[in-house]
């Protein structure tokens, strides 16, 4: 597919501060066309660095400034990890899928170099933030001691140096795209379950930007706007959000879409799991599917505990 310059007219696209958001920014710049330009705009999310994002309501912190940036005409579009964007978003925005999904796996990094959760020391303590994350590893290692970890990528890892965490969870993908060398391993991702959206860059513009939404939708990777709607779709059924222990894996196999979602009590000691898989033009309905499937098995009562 060729770039396209938009008909000579200069695109704002908007992104968070950060290394990463930046990497996925110029991504999406080199992906439309020289004739635009990267504008950074500092979000909620990312001052909030000594306390869980949950506290100050959890949804849209990494995004709110970047809507209103789109609605106030001081960008045309905004870049997000799509992990990041609120399970429900308002009527005037449209999704866009552009790039190729990343490596959907997590990494874990520890100061000792072990391979996996189960091999780390006793009552070593493990840096995250992520509910989801801090579930999972409870139920793998109740011994291990979870301490609230915030910042970019680049922050975390130095705390892990200077001793402030013993070991750390983080995302593959972002450690690829910023091509991190410190020593890391990937966890099996049917062992330790990704996030809705993991590895999913997404570009979000108004409805009525008829030339853009035009032009991204040329521009469009099917695949993973399939995979994106199922796993939205899911999270929706079950109104969680980033703050929810939810654990999410779907992959495409010869147009079929398969979606396993898990959900975890917060202390790691309940689990249920559901499944389902269709045609891959059907990726809302299975993801739906999946959702009802997990609270006729008590998901929403296991998520309020």
């Amino acid at each position: 597919m060729q770039k396209d310059n938009f008909n000579n007219k200069l695109i704002r696209i908007g992104s968070r501060s950060s290394p990463l958001a930046i990497w996925q920014a110029k991504e999406v710049q080199n992906k439309i066309g020289k004739n635009s330009k990267v504008i950074k705009i500092l979000t909620t999310g990312d001052k909030i660095l000594d306390s869980r994002l949950a506290k100050y309501g959890g949804k849209g912190l990494f995004t709110r400034e970047l809507d209103e940036a789109i609605e106030k005409n001081k960008i045309d579009i905004a870049v997000h990890s799509l992990k990041d964007v609120p399970t429900f978003i308002k009527k005037k925005f449209e999704l866009f899928y552009i790039l190729p999904r990343a490596d959907v796996n997590d990494i874990l990094m520890s100061t000792d170099n072990s391979k996996t959760i189960r091999s780390l020391p006793k009552n070593r303590s493990l840096g995250t933030s992520s509910p989801r994350r801090a579930a999972q590893i409870k139920r793998i290692r109740e011994d291990l001691n979870i301490i609230p970890l915030r910042g970019n990528i680049g922050t975390r890892i130095e705390k892990l140096k200077k001793g402030k965490v013993d070991s750390i969870i983080l995302a593959l993908a972002g450690i690829k795209r910023l091509k991190i060398k410190e020593k890391f391993t990937p966890l099996k991702v049917k062992e330790f379950m990704p996030a809705v959206g993991q590895g999913i860059i997404v570009i979000q513009s108004l409805k009525k930007n008829d030339k853009i939404n035009k032009i991204l939708t040329k521009l469009e990777n099917i695949n993973v706007r399939h995979l994106a709607q199922a796993e939205r779709a899911t999270l929706k059924i079950l109104r969680g959000d980033c703050n929810s222990s939810i654990a999410i894996l779907s992959e495409i196999e010869k147009n079929i879409l398969k979606l396993t979602a898990r959900i975890f009590s917060s202390d790691g000691k309940r689990m249920i799991e559901s499944r389902d898989e269709g045609d891959i033009n059907e990726s809302i309905a299975i993801g739906t599917s999946v959702g009802k499937k997990l609270i006729k098995k008590g998901g929403l009562e296991i998520l309020n505990l």
